[in-house]
């Protein structure tokens, strides 16, 4: 059992996976940019502090012009750790157990991450001057080493504090744009849903198929709503050609059974002669060649109009010289223009190797000569004439008959179908002729058009695919037949 697919949770899906992507790149950029703002911010302070440290060095006011750390005034965290030195290393206060860490020459503040206790903690190193009695020439210089730090744990709590924000908005955007795009997403799907449910009310007894206009309307939607509907039409066509087809040939073998029947209930209603029997029979015998010939068009119609095999190994693959066929049928039908009196001339201007059954080819070009003389008046005269073209082989055949109507050109290629409607069977055969001739011709890849000439008549025009003639097949002949 295969499993379903959802465009909608896929496209919900890849959509959010690539705005979780960018919410994590985001929450990655804003805790580098908050890391970055809180420890600037935090270095400000413990260089705000440590310089009230430096400021808290006074004049012992003792004999020795020394100095002291006075306190008062000055706010340090609990949990801060200091110590303040004089140039000799002596230590004016302290707080904690501070590292002993380095200064820079040039005076400028130190930071440094230091672990006190398992814990962490940021120290500046400040070094600076102090001058005691500066009124008594200039005062006595005293260099002082600041070195002042306070945990980091809040400064990390409060990175984390934006961290955690940031993905807690973000999970809610997340699950507002889930729940807003499968919302949006069965909306904008709504017209194939309405598609979908127009295309399921086609069945074989209602071909009715009105594309929504929603589905009209969507770009995206345009060309599989034509898709369907050319689709449908041909169906449909389809449909109504095989029930046409079953009807008419049900018709034919009916027609063709019953007058068998009729000829012998006759022969059994009354004792008769041997001739006459003989008489009867013959006529029984003459209809079942029929119907036999019927039923083995019937069959060469539904062999042609099945797919080809895809190794190629039918009649497909095979070939045969065009003109030595076209020959061919013009000899087989000899007889019927003599009898008619009809003349018949021939033009083989070029000879071309077609990709069809030696068999198949002369059945179709018979069928179109014998046409022709079936809808060619008696003394007039049938043209045929075989040309070549870039990839194709062209064979024409003119009559000087009545033409084709505009009431019959649509189905002139459909079985059973004859321009008499009361299908006498002096109108031409079974009419399955034209049909066996587009089968033919659509398999190859070719095609067969009837038009009717200006001056009168009508011409038959086939066009079929060519394989590479051989070295020595190009030859030309006119043949005149009368």
């Amino acid at each position: 059992m295969s499993r379903s697919i959802s465009l909608t949770r896929r496209l919900t899906i890849t959509v959010l996976v690539l705005e979780l992507t960018s919410a994590i790149a985001l929450i990655g950029a804003i805790t580098v940019h908050e890391r970055h703002t809180q420890f600037r911010a935090f270095d400000a302070t413990l260089e705000a502090t440590a310089q009230s440290l430096m400021g808290a060095v006074q004049d012992a006011e003792d004999g020795g012009d020394n100095v002291m750390l006075d306190m008062r005034g000055v706010e340090v965290g609990k949990d801060a750790a200091f110590r303040v030195e004089d140039e000799h290393g002596r230590v004016l206060g302290f707080m904690g157990n501070p590292p002993h860490l380095e200064a820079l020459p040039s005076g400028a503040p130190v930071f440094q991450n230091v672990k006190i206790a398992g814990r962490g903690y940021r120290f500046i190193v400040l070094h600076g001057l102090r001058i005691v009695d500066p009124g008594t020439a200039g005062g006595v210089r005293h260099n002082i080493t600041i070195v002042y730090g306070t945990p980091v744990g809040r400064v990390w709590h409060r990175v984390l504090e934006a961290i955690r924000f940031f993905a807690i908005a973000t999970a809610i955007l997340l699950g507002v744009t889930a729940w807003v795009m499968v919302w949006l997403l069965r909306k904008g799907l709504s017209p194939v849903h309405e598609l979908a449910r127009e295309a399921e009310r086609i069945s074989s007894s209602a071909w009715t198929f009105d594309a929504p206009a929603s589905a009209r309307e969507t770009v995206e939607l345009r060309p599989l709503t034509a898709a369907l509907e050319a689709a449908v039409g041909r169906l449909q066509r389809s449909f109504e050609q095989q029930r046409r087809f079953t009807n008419d040939a049900a018709h034919e073998l009916k027609t063709d059974v019953a007058i068998i029947k009729s000829s012998l209930q006759l022969l059994q209603m009354r004792k008769r002669s041997a001739e006459e029997y003989s008489r009867g029979l013959a006529l029984s015998l003459d209809d079942i060649t029929r119907l036999e010939m019927t039923v083995q068009k019937m069959l060469t119609l539904a062999r042609l109009e099945q797919p080809a095999e895809g190794n190629g190994s039918d009649s497909v693959a095979q070939s045969c010289s065009l003109r030595d066929v076209v020959e061919d049928a013009v000899h087989q039908s000899r007889p019927l223009a003599e009898l008619k009196g009809i003349s018949m001339s021939v033009e083989c201007s070029a000879d071309a190797r077609v990709p069809i059954d030696s068999r198949d080819a002369l059945l179709l070009c018979s069928n179109i000569v014998l046409n022709a003389l079936q809808h060619s008046p008696d003394g007039m005269n049938v043209h045929v004439r075989l040309t070549s073209e870039v990839d194709s082989a062209c064979l024409t055949v003119q009559d000087q008959g009545e033409g084709v109507s505009d009431e019959d050109r649509p189905y002139l290629f459909e079985p059973f179908y004859r321009g008499d409607p009361s299908r006498s069977r002096k109108s031409g055969g079974t009419g399955l002729g034209l049909s066996i001739c587009k089968a033919i011709c659509e398999r190859v890849g070719g095609s067969i058009e009837i038009s009717n000439v200006t001056a009168g008549g009508a011409i038959v025009t086939v066009r079929l695919p060519v394989k590479p003639p051989a070295a020595d097949s190009a030859l030309s002949a006119s043949v005149n037949v009368q």
